[in-house]
C-alpha cells in the first residue's frame, strides 16, 4: 500500500491505497517504487499468499456463477421428438401450450387447428395429440431440469474440493465438453 501526497481521511490520517508497481510502470513514482522494492529499501518483499478467507470468497463467487448458469439453463429451451416431429420445450413453450390444451379439452379448437413444431412445420393436432404433446413436454422439462440440477451440484462439489485459488477462479462453469 502507498500513501499518496495529500491523500488523507476526513480526520487527517494518511490514507494508504493498494498499488501495484511494475518495472515498466507508466508513472515515474511507480517505476521508482518498483526499483526501491527490488533493492530492499522497504525490507523483504514477501510473495503473495492466498488466505483461507480469500479461497472461501473465491468459492462463494464461483457458486454464485454456477447458480446463474443453472437459472439460465432452467429458463432456456431444448428440443425433443414426439411422433416423428421435433418440438420446442421450455417454460415459454409450456406457457403457450397450456391454454391451447385447455381450450382443446373444452372442445373449442377452431377447425383445421395446427401446432408448429421446432422445424417450423405446421402439424394438424387433435385434442388427444395436444394432450400427449403437453405431457411429453412436461416429462422432458423434468428430465432436463434434473440434468441441470445434477450438473450444478457436481460443479459445486468440484469447486469445493479445489484448494488452489487460481484453479477456483479458472473453473469453467457449464456442461462438460
Amino acid at each position: 500500500e502507498v500513501c499518496f501526497d495529500n491523500n488523507k481521511t476526513e480526520d487527517g490520517v494518511a490514507l494508504y491505497l493498494p498499488y501495484t508497481a511494475a518495472v515498466h510502470d507508466p508513472a515515474d513514482y511507480g517505476r521508482q517504487l518498483y526499483a526501491d522494492l527490488v533493492a530492499g529499501k522497504y525490507g523483504t518483499v514477501t510473495p503473495f499468499t492466498v488466505t483461507p478467507e480469500m479461497l472461501t470468497a473465491a468459492r462463494q463467487k464461483k457458486h454464485t456463477e454456477i447458480n446463474a448458469w443453472r437459472d439460465e439453463q432452467e429458463n432456456g429451451s431444448i428440443i425433443f421428438t414426439l411422433n416423428g416431429h421435433r418440438w420446442d420445450c421450455g417454460k415459454a413453450s409450456q406457457t403457450r401450450l397450456a391454454p391451447v390444451v385447455a381450450v382443446a379439452k373444452s372442445g373449442e379448437l377452431p377447425p383445421g387447428f395446427f401446432w408448429t413444431d421446432a422445424d417450423n412445420i405446421d402439424v394438424p393436432m387433435s385434442t388427444d395429440e395436444l394432450t400427449a404433446l403437453e405431457a411429453a413436454m412436461q416429462q422432458n422439462m423434468v428430465l432436463q431440469g434434473f440434468k441441470i440440477h445434477e450438473r450444478q451440484r457436481q460443479m459445486k462439489e468440484e469447486v469445493d474440493k479445489l484448494t488452489d485459488y487460481k484453479a477456483v477462479q479458472d473453473y469453467a462453469v457449464g456442461w462438460p465438453e
